[in-house]
C-alpha cells in the first residue's frame, strides 16, 4: 500500500504573495499548454481553437516565432524534445479520462527551431521521443513502433499484448516502461482463493509492465496495482518512474475526484512508498523543477484551482498557490477567463513558476524556508 501525502489539510503553506500577470496575446486567446526550451533561452506555448504554436523568448518575453500547428480545437500539451530539437503536441480533448476503453488522441511532432512536421500520429495511446532523439516511440493498440528522426521511417515494432495508454522511455533508451489491462495469470497468487478481489482487479485496475528494448521482452511486472493509468515518465536522472493514474469512474466513492502519482525504484524495480495526489478535474500537469529538487502539479482546492510545489525526495508540500479570478482582477477592462487545466513551466533558477491558464499568463514568485 503506498504512502500518500496529501496536501489537503496544509492549507497553511499559501503562497499568493509574489506574482505578477504577463500580456502577451489578445484578451481573447486561451492558452494551453506551455514548456521551457532545455537551454532555457525559449518557452513554447500552445492555445485553443487553433491557434498557432508561439515561441517566446525567455528574457524579453516577446514573440520570436509562430508556427501553424497543433490546431487542435481544445488545445494541446507541448513539450521539448531532450535536447530541444524536436516540440511534441499533445491534442487535449474536452474528457481526459475514458471508461473501459483505451484513450486515443492525436499527437505531432514539430522541429523547435521552423515549425517544420516531422510526423504526425492520429487516434493513438501514446507518443515519447527518445533522449538522444533519434527515435519517436508510439503505442497504437498493442503495438510499439520505433519511428527514426527526422524522416519518419518505421525502425521497428513489437506487441504488447492489452497495453492500455501509457508508454515512458528511460533516458538510455533501454528500458520501456507500460501501463497494461491484468493478465489475471500474473497476479493469481496474490489474491488466493479471493475469486471475487481477483475479479474486481482485473475489472478496475491495471500493472505497469517494465521491457527490455533491445529484446523486446517483458523484465517484470511492477509488484502493484494501480488504477488507470494516464501518464508514465522516468525522472531526467533515469532512477524513478512517475506513474499518474486514477480510479475507474465506476469505482469513485462520493464523487471523490482524487488521483494520484506513484514512484518506481527503477533500479529495483519496486514501487515506492510515497507518491503525490491531486484533485484536479483534468489530467494534471506533472513537473520537475530544472534542478531535480522540487516537483509540481496542479490539484482544486475548496475553491480554486491550484499549483502545489513538493520536495521531490521527501514528497513533502512546500508551497500552493491558488488561481483564482479575484487574485486577478481586471485590468484595463478585459475579462478574465477560467480554466479547469492550467498549464505550467519552472523558469530558470528555479525560483519562479510560469502558469497559463484560460487568457491569463502569470509568473509565481515563491521563496522556500531554508
Amino acid at each position: 500500500m503506498l504512502l500518500f501525502l496529501s496536501s489537503m489539510s496544509l492549507w497553511s503553506q499559501t503562497s499568493n504573495s509574489d506574482f505578477e500577470r504577463i500580456k502577451l496575446n489578445i484578451a481573447e486567446t486561451e492558452y494551453s499548454g506551455i514548456a521551457l526550451s532545455p537551454d532555457h533561452k525559449n518557452i513554447a506555448i500552445t492555445a485553443k481553437k487553433s491557434g498557432p504554436v508561439q515561441i517566446i523568448d525567455e528574457q524579453s518575453l516577446k514573440v520570436i516565432h509562430e508556427f501553424n500547428a497543433g490546431n487542435w480545437q481544445g488545445g494541446s500539451k507541448i513539450s521539448y524534445s531532450e535536447n530541444g530539437k524536436y516540440l511534441l503536441l499533445q491534442q487535449l480533448s474536452y474528457a481526459d479520462f475514458i471508461q473501459n476503453k483505451d484513450r486515443l488522441i492525436d499527437f505531432e511532432i514539430i522541429d523547435a527551431t521552423n515549425g517544420k512536421q516531422i510526423k504526425r500520429f492520429e487516434k493513438i495511446q501514446d507518443v515519447v521521443i527518445s533522449a538522444d532523439e533519434k527515435y519517436a516511440v508510439s503505442l497504437d493498440d498493442d503495438i510499439i513502433t520505433f519511428w527514426n528522426l527526422p524522416i519518419g521511417s518505421k525502425d521497428k515494432s513489437f506487441s504488447i499484448p492489452g497495453a492500455a495508454n501509457a508508454i515512458a522511455l528511460s533516458p538510455n533508451g533501454k528500458t520501456l516502461a507500460v501501463s497494461q489491462i491484468i493478465n489475471p495469470d500474473e497476479i493469481k497468487n496474490r489474491f488466493g482463493k479471493d475469486k471475487k478481489g481477483l475479479k474486481a482487479a482485473v475489472k478496475f485496475r491495471q500493472t505497469i509492465s517494465i521491457y527490455d528494448v533491445e529484446s523486446s521482452s517483458k523484465t517484470k511486472v511492477i509488484d502493484e496495482l494501480y488504477d488507470i493509468v494516464y501518464n508514465l515518465s522516468f525522472s531526467p536522472d533515469g532512477e524513478l518512474v512517475f506513474a499518474f493514474h486514477t480510479p475507474d469512474i465506476r469505482v469513485l466513492l462520493n464523487n471523490n475526484k482524487q488521483t494520484f502519482v506513484s514512484l518506481i525504484d527503477v533500479a529495483n524495480l519496486a514501487p515506492l512508498r510515497k507518491g503525490f495526489t491531486s484533485m484536479s478535474i483534468h489530467q494534471p500537469e506533472l513537473k520537475i523543477s530544472n534542478d531535480k529538487k522540487l516537483f509540481a502539479i496542479n490539484s482544486k482546492g475548496t475553491r480554486f484551482q491550484e499549483i502545489h510545489l513538493y520536495d521531490t525526495d521527501t514528497g513533502i508540500l512546500q508551497k500552493r498557490f491558488e488561481l483564482g479570478n479575484r487574485l486577478f482582477e481586471k485590468i484595463d477592462g478585459e475579462k478574465l477567463l477560467s480554466d479547469a487545466r492550467p498549464s505550467f513551466t519552472f523558469l530558470p533558477g528555479d525560483k519562479s513558476i510560469l502558469i497559463a491558464m484560460g487568457n491569463q499568463l502569470v509568473v509565481w514568485n515563491f521563496e522556500l524556508n531554508p
